[in-house]
This record gives C-alpha cells, structure tokens and sequence, in this order.
C-alpha cells in the first residue's frame, strides 16, 4: 500500500477515535447532570408528574383567590400609587402575574417583527 494512503487512514481512523472518545464524554457529562438534578428536584422521592396547565376557568378563579387574599388597604394604597405615576387610568388586574406569557409574546412579536425588511425607501 502506498504511503500516503496509509499515513491518510491512521489520520481518519484517530480522528473517528478521538470523535468518538469526545461523544462518550459528553453523553457521560449529560447523564451525570441529569441524574444530579433529579437527585437535587425529589431526595428520595421518584420524578413527579407535572401538573396540569389550568383552564380558563380555574385560572380566573385563581386570580379572584389572590385579589381575595390582597388586604383592601394595600388596594387602596396600590390604586394612589398608579394614580400619582400615571394619571387617572382604570387599573385592570392586582394580584399575581399569571398572565405574564402574553407580555413576553408580544415583546417576541415586537423583536421579531423588527427583523422585517421595510417596503418603503
């Protein structure tokens, strides 16, 4: 066999080793991390099921349970505040921000619609 053909075969064949050396590595750290976080998520106790996402109605009635528990003096001290920064304006919704998925939609919406090449020059 000529030289150089057999100089390029140990050259392609320590690459695949050193490929593959590399892939069981990665696999290993992955495992390990994964198996650290589950450990770290439930000592003793098994993965959880994750919950189920609410439905509309449970999820309004989960905003009228926090606007229950707000005390109706931080209402009112809540309401002088908005009121002080912005003017009179009809406050819409205290209580937690379980309606917070919109806003960062609407802020990806915004970033990818500036992306958009204009039609005007």
């Amino acid at each position: 066999m000529p030289e150089a053909l057999n100089l390029s075969l140990i050259v392609y064949g320590l690459g695949i080793f050193i490929a593959l050396l590399a892939a069981l590595l990665i696999k290993g750290i992955v495992g390990l991390l994964s198996w650290t976080d589950r450990a770290a998520a439930a000592p003793g106790a098994g993965m959880a099921k994750p919950a189920p996402a609410p439905t509309p109605a449970q999820a309004q009635a989960q905003a009228q349970a926090v606007a229950a528990d707000v005390p109706p003096h931080h209402l009112v001290v809540i309401a002088a505040c908005a009121h002080a920064m912005v003017g009179a304006h009809r406050i819409l919704h205290i209580g937690s921000n379980a309606g917070a998925a919109g806003w960062s939609a609407e802020g990806r919406f915004a970033q990818h619609g500036s992306h958009h090449p204009s039609t005007h020059h």
